[in-house]
């Protein structure tokens, strides 16, 4: 009888030792928050593809569609979601940008200048952790590798889009497995697999159906990972998007070259948006050239932007600027034929468009942890507003930003 009662104890509670190896649930952790990215993910795309993880996420917290600032393109937007600041305002103006007090070039395949403080105004939330005594960590994340106000998180990887998602997920679980004076309460955790899709076959292609089931065994591998160590329901992750995606054909689009000489100008920005320095003197020619060059393309000077882009003051914003309408181009004819030659003339995909004009540009916000409404929709709400709800959460008073409180308390308990 007591060896048959020593079996049933084993099996009911699991062998003596099986839970050795993991690690042991922080009776100490402080307020914590992963924050993760998928980027390119559009509103839409939990309903149309099969994402079993984000919606058993959903179902526990809050979500919403998530409205990406102009322009809604990746640096500006997930810049904007830790810093509560629209581009404009914090002068990563798009993913190509010229300082023209130095002449210099900053694109976000250029590492020198991705890791230069200079570039990044404003102050992101883990540079505000920092410096009120808490550690953040981020794998990926736009302006992370700078040392803005002096301060990088305290652990940071230099971005490799082939580091292995699974591998990401790992870095993360590590990173909360250390002791409580070296644990980090923010951390961030980025996947682009979405928004290569899109862009490559367009936003409603196996290959986006696939890269969102992938994105999607991610976030369960990292759901998994805290379950195991205790932590599922004590912290709190958030997923969000930077901004959706629009179906482009080689039917819609708009060479720039037959509108306008290039010759001198210094097309800084481009597809589906324009930025443009001209000549001394060419200014005026140049936007009298475009202005009403083509419907589907809407020009303006700088400080005739439609008010709500708040894309007036930062002096990077070059002095005309353009957007084409949702689903379609903008390029040089030497982009063109490369992109012909590349991916041939079937559907594609793009992001950039004014979020007020093109609803595909609407992306994604799901959050769920002890901070959060549990099972609620809300209604569409701006990006800059994560920043500041996210800074109530870590318990650090909040830079100034361009969120509204009111919103960022509809999301918390």
């Amino acid at each position: 009888m007591v060896a048959r009662l020593r079996i049933f104890l084993v099996l009911l509670l699991g062998f003596p030792g099986a839970s050795a190896a993991r690690p042991a649930t922080p009776p100490d952790l402080a307020p914590t928050v992963i924050l993760i990215s998928f980027d390119g993910w559009r509103w839409d795309y939990a309903d149309r593809y099969a994402a079993p993880n984000l919606r058993r996420l959903m179902k526990r917290g809050t979500s919403a569609d998530l409205v990406p600032s102009f322009p809604s393109k990746t640096f500006p937007n997930h810049y904007t979601l830790v810093t509560g600041l629209r581009p404009g305002h914090h002068g990563i103006v798009a993913n190509s940008v010229r300082d023209t007090a130095t002449g210099r070039l900053f694109t976000m395949w250029d590492r020198k200048e991705v890791q230069d403080a200079m570039w990044w105004g404003g102050e992101p939330l883990w540079v505000t952790l920092e410096q009120n005594g808490q550690k953040a960590a981020a794998m990926f994340w736009p302006g992370s590798e700078a040392p803005i106000g002096g301060r990088r998180p305290t652990y940071w990887e230099p971005f490799d889009d082939k580091f292995p998602g699974s591998a990401r997920v790992d870095r993360v679980l590590g990173w909360l497995d250390r002791p409580a004076g070296e644990r980090p309460t923010f951390l961030t955790l980025y996947f682009s697999d979405v928004d290569s899709a899109g862009h490559r076959s367009g936003p409603e292609s196996r290959a986006v159906r696939r890269a969102v089931r992938r994105v999607d065994d991610h976030l369960g591998r990292l759901m998994k990972g805290l379950r195991k160590r205790g932590l599922e329901e004590r912290i709190n992750v958030v997923v969000v998007s930077d901004h959706g995606m629009a179906e482009t054909s080689s039917d819609r689009v708009i060479v720039l070259d037959d509108l306008v000489s290039l010759e001198g100008l210094d097309v800084v920005d481009i597809n589906p948006t324009l930025g443009l320095l001209t000549p001394p003197g060419r200014e005026d020619e140049v936007y009298g050239l475009l202005a009403r060059a083509h419907e589907h393309l809407k020009v303006f000077r700088r400080a005739e932007t439609p008010a709500s882009w708040a894309y007036r003051e930062h002096p990077r914003i070059p002095p005309i600027v353009g957007v084409a309408d949702e689903g379609w181009q903008v390029v040089t004819r030497a982009m063109r034929e490369v992109a012909l030659r590349r991916y041939g003339t079937g559907p594609g995909g793009a992001h950039g468009y004014d979020p007020a004009e093109a609803p595909s540009m609407k992306g994604l916000f799901v959050a769920a942890g002890p901070a959060f409404k549990a099972g609620v929709r809300l209604p569409a709400f701006e990006n800059v507003n994560v920043y500041p709800a996210l800074a109530q959460i870590l318990g650090v008073p909040p830079a100034a930003n361009d969120g509204d409180p009111a919103v960022a308390r509809s999301l918390l308990r």
